[in-house]
């Protein structure tokens, strides 16, 4: 209970926090059915829940999402996959004010490719990147020109 009232918690999330702390297995899943047959343990509201923290606060794109949702949270691929579809997010908007935030240094490639590495490893698409950096340089040399 302690783990829950921090955070909301998937279900193996929770199972691996509990292994850690010796807790014996058949305890643990008892425990874990107890708390979903309550409603305290929910996967789907766990997911969404770090879903908006992910892509509002830290302004990850999809492909990053899904790894961190499945690989570190453990949340299973049917619940990953409701989620992001259930998700209504404009990812190119979201690059691009990213990419703006980020900004581009100079007019030479390296600037536009270390943008564009940026933007990847925060989980947008490579065509979403490539597209924001050169919208981005477009706006810089536009406003060189004037």
């Amino acid at each position: 209970m302690d783990l829950l009232s921090r955070r909301e918690h998937g279900r193996a999330e929770l199972f691996w926090k509990l292994v850690k702390k010796q807790v014996p297995r058949g305890e643990i899943d008892a425990a874990l059915d107890s708390l979903e047959e309550l409603g305290l343990l929910d996967d789907h509201r766990a997911a969404t829940g770090l879903t908006r923290y992910y892509v509002e606060l830290r302004g990850y794109g999809p492909n990053k999402l899904r790894q961190v949702l499945r690989r570190e949270r453990r949340f299973p691929d049917h619940v990953v996959s409701q989620v992001m579809e259930e998700l209504e997010v404009d990812w190119r908007a979201k690059c691009m004010a990213l990419a703006e935030r980020r900004g581009i240094r100079g007019p030479e490639r390296k600037d536009r490719e270390k943008l564009v590495r940026f933007l990847i490893g925060r989980g947008f698409p490579p065509g979403l990147c490539f597209d924001a950096a050169r919208e981005l340089e477009q706006a810089l040399k536009d406003a060189a020109e004037e």
